[in-house]
């Protein structure tokens, strides 16, 4: 029996070396090739990701932007030039695991309820030591929670659960996008795009769940090497979007106006976090950060108070 055409979107920008190793271990799957559509949408890259895809990969299907358009409407736009009957989204920075794509599919041709499920992400370099096995979030606090975050997977995690959302790589079901339409890419560009869309998803009636069968490892750095950059504090652009969708997240999917009025508070308590944070880096742009952070902090009320009026 034909397996179900899987579609891999990968958002990038300036990584090609990443990436090519990214879709090698795409091709080293165990999921038959000619069931798998890889599309790489290039947001404009200056390294020349493009042609050297190309000339990699002449099979795979690369779609350039011309201008920067940010991880959501790079997704997007990966969805929209997609044919298969689940979309397997993953960023550039990771390597797969041989048997992640069939653990997912066969996971959710057998549960039709399940609309999204990831993989566990482990570190690259240190590959028994777990990134991300899920999420949980706190609508009081804000506070956003890794499930195993820097601990050794032990065998701890071996039945499939819910999760709220994922943060780097997870499989989507195309009726999925038709039901509750593309990443939120005006209000979350980057940052709770994902949070935002499995809100959606599970208001559809899906549910969200880790298959531990299937992992990835991602190449970012240890917790113990690069505090602040874990924040995504070293970057303006991200510090920026990291305060501010905050603030509206929470606004939007508060269930209560007592939540709300917590969360915002809470929100401008992690942001001061933030701050300190900031001000400790040894960094030449330390400024620029503290300027986007108090950005976001006055564009996330801004943008809120338009949104509830309306």
């Amino acid at each position: 029996m034909d397996r179900p055409v899987v579609s891999v979107v990968i958002p990038t920008y300036n990584r090609k070396r990443k990436l090519a190793r990214l879709i090698r271990s795409i091709l080293e799957s165990n999921y038959p090739r000619d069931r798998l559509e890889i599309i790489v949408v290039d947001d404009a890259s200056t390294d020349g990701t493009h042609e050297y895809i190309k000339r990699l990969f002449p099979r795979v299907k690369v779609i350039r932007n011309n201008e920067e358009k940010l991880l959501a409407e790079s997704r997007n736009i990966g969805i929209r030039a997609s044919k298969g009957e689940y979309i397997f989204l993953i960023d550039d920075d990771n390597v797969v695991d041989k048997n992640t794509i069939r653990e997912l599919v066969e996971f959710m041709e057998k549960h039709p309820e399940v609309g999204v499920t990831g993989p566990i992400m482990y570190f690259l370099k240190d590959p028994t030591r777990i990134g991300c096995a899920g999420i949980k979030r706190n609508y009081w606090t804000t506070i956003t929670k890794y499930v195993g975050h820097n601990t050794r997977d032990i065998g701890q995690y071996r039945e499939p659960y819910e999760s709220e959302d994922f943060p780097n790589a997870f499989m989507v079901r195309r009726k999925i996008f038709e039901k509750v339409g593309l990443f939120n890419s005006k209000i979350f560009p980057i940052h709770y795009d994902e949070a935002d869309f499995c809100q959606r998803v599970r208001k559809a009636g899906y549910k969200v769940m880790v298959v531990p069968t299937a992992k990835v490892w991602h190449d970012v750095p240890l917790p113990k090497e690069n505090r602040a950059g874990f924040f995504r504090l070293r970057n303006p652009l991200r510090a920026y979007y990291t305060i501010r969708n905050r603030i509206l997240f929470h606004a939007l999917w508060s269930k209560s106006a007592l939540q709300r009025s917590v969360a915002l508070l809470a929100s401008l308590a992690v942001t001061a976090y933030y701050m300190i944070l900031s001000l400790k880096e040894i960094s030449a742009r330390r400024c620029e950060v503290l300027k986007a952070i108090i950005k976001g902090v006055i564009d996330g009320f801004r943008l809120m108070k338009k949104m509830m009026s309306r």
